[in-house]
């Protein structure tokens, strides 16, 4: 009896055994089919483990004294007196730069407390000092057409939103649930596109405003996330698989709460020089104090786009209403640089409420021409000695680096014929060449043009425009 017991007791552990085995294959092969293409879209339903340097924190911190972002408002008519100067400090958020000819051409958003107030700029004196700087050295540009702009076109947008661990499943939920209420009532449809990142990289789908429903919600949550965070991963894949098309103005906006800690990809210069080539702004969001701030406001500067810091979930419908505002009401400057060589420009303006307005943006790499702040009576070329201190500038830059030629450039208004300006723009070219030379200056390392009224800098519809017009420009050229 005793050997039959046994026997079957054997024979049950034999059968559990077989069983668990079985299980455990069956699961690893289904397994092994989620994971083979989990970075095209195919993932595991359940949450994945939190990693511990990584703990999620349901409760959202804000430093003392915090203000939480709001949603945009546009202040178009304010009485000075009613606003307590010691409020009156502002952001102007430049972004979106290119150039186009011998201009840098750049967007300047309204004027805002970054708490959702927005203003417009002064009518009389809407920009009050533009500087140009280079390691303590810094030119003031004189010459700028500025234009308040409302866009019109689409944008084609790549949404990219951290779901690692420290997020939590509500967060993310309430993520999901702005960023789809806040496209729904855009007016403008865009093309979007949205890839969700743990420390792996998922694209959700594409579609226009009213469906983001279908890519934004397709998994509810942090469902099927909540590793660690891959920030570079998931730049690389949406830079690579962006299709720049004419119909669309490009921009990629990127959320994180995290430091990146995952990715497969970490040579990040590389990849903000791809959304450079593909000139594509990059808008990010840092949430929380544990995100990685320096990382997020540095791409935003080196893509042209715009950096905003959260602390706040019931701040995030405010946080892609802000964005959204600012794509669409904007100020477009257009300039041409005072200096060769400079790292950042600096602006200063004036509220329409009184209040004072600073922004500042990297330009490195735009240093092809320069507008030497000269100008020339009607039908003069004779230099005055107000602009000594100018073409002190120039030679001594010059005297610095040797390998450098230029071609300076003489231009007119449109008073007189084509031929007599063409002269005048040379006799004008003529007189900054001389000048340089006498500042030690070798003549073979000049070149002098006219350019006539052929390429005036603002229209020639006033007597100010006009003098605006008579200048020169210096092109920089390599030996």
């Amino acid at each position: 009896m005793y050997r039959q017991v046994y026997l079957f007791n054997v024979l049950f552990i034999i059968i559990i055994f077989v069983a668990c085995t079985t299980l455990k294959e069956a699961a690893n092969r289904a397994g092994g089919q989620l994971n083979k293409g989990s970075k095209n879209n195919v993932r595991s339903n359940l949450f994945k483990e939190r990693p511990s340097y990584e703990p999620f924190n349901p409760i959202d911190i804000a430093p003392i004294g915090y203000t939480k972002l709001g949603t945009p408002i546009l202040h178009e008519s304010i009485d000075d007196k009613s606003i307590d100067p010691i409020d009156k400090k502002y952001t102007i958020l430049p972004y979106n730069i290119r150039k186009v000819k011998k201009e840098i051409t750049l967007r300047l958003g309204y004027p805002t407390d970054m708490k959702g107030n927005y203003y417009l700029l002064h009518a009389k004196q809407p920009i009050m000092r533009i500087e140009m700087i280079n390691d303590g050295d810094t030119c003031y540009i004189k010459k700028y057409t500025l234009r308040e702009k409302h866009n019109v076109k689409p944008y084609r947008i790549s949404l990219l939103l951290d779901h690692s661990g420290s997020m939590g499943d509500e967060r993310c939920r309430e993520l999901q649930n702005a960023i789809s209420s806040v496209f729904k009532s855009e007016k403008i449809q865009h093309e979007i596109s949205v890839i969700k990142f743990d420390s792996e990289v998922s694209f959700e789908g594409k579609s226009n405003n009213n469906n983001i429903d279908q890519i934004v919600k397709r998994r509810i949550g942090m469902e099927g996330f909540g590793g660690s965070t891959s920030i570079f991963d998931a730049l690389y894949f949406s830079i690579e698989n962006f299709v720049i098309d004419s119909n669309y103005q490009p921009l990629i906006i990127l959320f994180s709460d995290g430091y990146e800690n995952s990715s497969t990809q970490n040579d990040i210069k590389s990849i903000i020089d791809k959304a450079k080539s593909k000139s594509i702004p990059i808008f990010t969001s840092a949430f929380g104090q544990g995100s990685d701030t320096l990382l997020l406001k540095t791409i935003a500067d080196e893509t042209n786009g715009a950096f905003w810091y959260t602390f706040g979930r019931d701040e995030f419908t405010s946080l892609f209403s802000n964005k959204i505002f600012l794509l669409n009401n904007y100020y477009e400057i257009s300039l041409v640089p005072c200096s060769f060589d400079y790292q950042k420009i600096n602006f200063v303006g004036k509220a329409n409420n009184g209040g004072i307005a600073t922004g500042e943006k990297s330009l490195l790499g735009f240093k092809e021409v320069i507008s030497l702040n000269i100008n020339f009576q009607f039908d003069k070329s004779f230099i005055e000695p107000r602009y000594k201190e100018e073409l002190d500038k120039i030679a001594e830059y010059l005297k610095r680096n040797s390998s450098y030629s230029i071609i300076i450039y003489g231009h007119t208004d449109n008073a007189g014929t084509k031929e007599y300006n063409q002269s005048l723009s040379l006799e004008r070219a003529e007189a900054v060449s001389q000048s340089l030379i006498s500042r030690g200056l070798r003549k073979n390392r000049i070149k002098i043009v006219g350019r006539g009224e052929e390429e005036p800098f603002v229209p020639n519809t006033s007597e100010e425009n006009k003098y605006r017009n008579r200048r020169i420009e210096i092109e920089l050229v390599k030996d």
